[in-house]
């Protein structure tokens, strides 16, 4: 298992070495080529030499200035955890955007216009900087997209010969984007976005124009702000994509389309482990429950419930919610044998989750849904050998890794939390808040919760927000009458 997660990290980490020289090596040609503009002084001691070794240096210069950034509120920001490809991912946007904005300054202007000549400042307001930031708010989080609105800003504002005006606007522009973006999960959101950001950036741009140049040109400013809002969700829909593919990230958008039950992963879930799907199924509403509680991703909760347990698709006879009508089968299985085969469903799923390109996010959460927790089933059946020394505690324990993220964790409380309040027969409102309360304090107190950003107040919360929805399902019925008795009033 450890020499299987060792070459998974060193292959993730060949990936994101080799993307990140390779955009190095893209920018270092990129400056190189507006050398001239961007790094006037090409003599000197490097004579022809210079240009280059100007690039270079220009390159590791704002490398550096994104990674101090970046850097520094992954470390001291609550909700900034950047990854290895976080970093390369808004550093490689943050450079993106940097030559797009010189492109805008260097082309647009040359272009013959009709009516009288536009002056070149007013392109500016074309930069695109609310249709990134839009798409990192949407596959990050909105800490995030400030801190990458920021540091492109200054970018962007240095590319476009460093004005007050140009980088108060994008700053505005890019706020105004990544706030209107949040909790995206149909295209057509993400147009409205767009639409919305719109005259924010228009506002903003004939403020600017006005304060800075006089009224001159506030209608062009207006109309080129206003084109730049409307354009950034159409820009945002086809970067998506392609920031999922390259980097492996997963969309609201993308997560909806998940969510459906044509999915092939889903549809072999239902037809060949019918428990475990009804049981996923019922996780998902517990775990969108308790992330609408503590304002975490209710959708993402929810999907990735539904696959938390695909693992199981390859052996479901060996699993109690699919063995209806027919025995144990563990009841003639070593304790060790069980825990194989238990044990096995989070490596199978992770492995599914890659083969069905389910993203990196509901992999993850396939992975640390049982944390390190321990089988404690098998584990009573074990104490005989554990006794006698022939096996141990640690053995009977998930490989983890436990909970990084607040879905995670609600997912693995909600697992276990659903099958607890399963085995109760006509449990009441109490003894299923006991029960929930139980699980909850077993997984904090075992350590399970110490990878992730949870609080108590959270913990109450979610737990609160299973014991209402867990109680409903278990309400009692009615009798119904025996058929041709009793009026049809009794019948619920």
């Amino acid at each position: 298992m450890s020499d299987t997660k060792n070459g998974a990290r060193r292959r993730s980490s060949f990936r994101e070495a080799s993307i990140g020289l390779l955009s190095a090596a893209v920018f270092a040609v990129l400056f190189y080529l507006w050398g001239e503009e961007l790094l006037p002084r090409s003599a000197g001691r490097f004579g022809r030499m210079f240009p280059f070794v100007g690039a270079v240096a220009l390159t590791l210069a704002v490398a550096l200035f994104l990674t101090e950034w970046f850097g520094f509120a992954g470390r001291e920001v609550r909700k900034v955890r950047l990854a290895a490809r976080d970093f390369l991912f808004l550093c490689s946007l943050s450079l993106v955007l940097f030559f797009l904005a010189k492109a805008v300054m260097d082309v647009l202007p040359a272009v013959p216009s009709r009516n009288t000549a536009i002056p070149a400042r007013l392109f500016v307001y074309l930069i695109p900087l609310p249709a990134l930031a839009m798409v990192v708010r949407i596959l990050l989080n909105s800490e995030v997209a400030i801190l990458f609105t920021v540091a492109a800003s200054v970018l962007s504002a240095a590319a476009a010969f460093g004005r007050w005006p140009t980088l108060l606007f994008l700053l505005l522009s890019g706020t105004a984007g990544a706030s209107r973006s949040g909790r995206i999960q149909d295209r057509y959101r993400m147009l409205l976005a767009g639409v919305l950001t719109a005259p924010i950036c228009a506002l903003g741009a004939i403020t600017l124009e006005l304060a800075f140049h006089g009224a001159a040109g506030i209608w062009w400013a207006g109309l080129f702000a206003a084109i730049n809002g409307l354009a950034a969700g159409p820009m945002a829909l086809g970067l998506l994509p392609v920031a999922e593919y390259a980097f492996g990230y997963t969309s609201d958008i993308r997560l909806m389309e998940l969510a459906s039950t044509r999915h092939p992963l889903l549809q072999r879930l239902m037809l060949e482990a019918p428990g475990t799907f009804h049981h996923s199924v019922v996780v998902g509403t517990l775990a969108e429950a308790g992330a609408a509680a503590i304002h975490a991703n209710p959708l993402l909760c929810r999907v990735a419930a539904l696959f938390h347990d695909v693992g199981k698709v390859g052996k479901p006879q060996y699993f109690s919610e699919n063995q209806a009508g027919t025995g144990n089968i563990h009841d003639i299985l070593s304790p060790g044998m069980s825990r194989v085969v238990i044990l096995s469903h989070v490596k199978e799923g992770v492995r599914m989750a890659k083969e069905y390109r389910l993203g990196d996010r509901v992999a993850e959460i396939i992975e640390q849904h049982h944390g390190s927790s321990l089988l404690y089933c098998f584990l009573d059946k074990a104490q005989p050998l554990i006794q006698d020394r022939r096996a141990s505690e640690e053995t009977f324990r998930y490989p983890g890794p436990c909970p990084r993220t607040r879905e995670a964790a609600i997912i693995m409380l909600a697992d276990a939390a659903e099958a607890a309040a399963r085995s109760l027969k006509d449990p009441a409102i109490a003894e299923v808040e006991e029960t929930v309360t139980r699980i909850v304090n077993r997984a904090y107190l075992d350590g399970q919760l110490n990878e992730c950003d949870m609080t108590l107040r959270d913990l109450h919360a979610v737990g609160q927000a299973f014991s209402k929805v867990l109680a409903a399902l278990s309400h009692a019925r009615v009798d119904y009458p025996e058929s041709g008795k009793g009026p049809l009033s009794q019948v619920p």
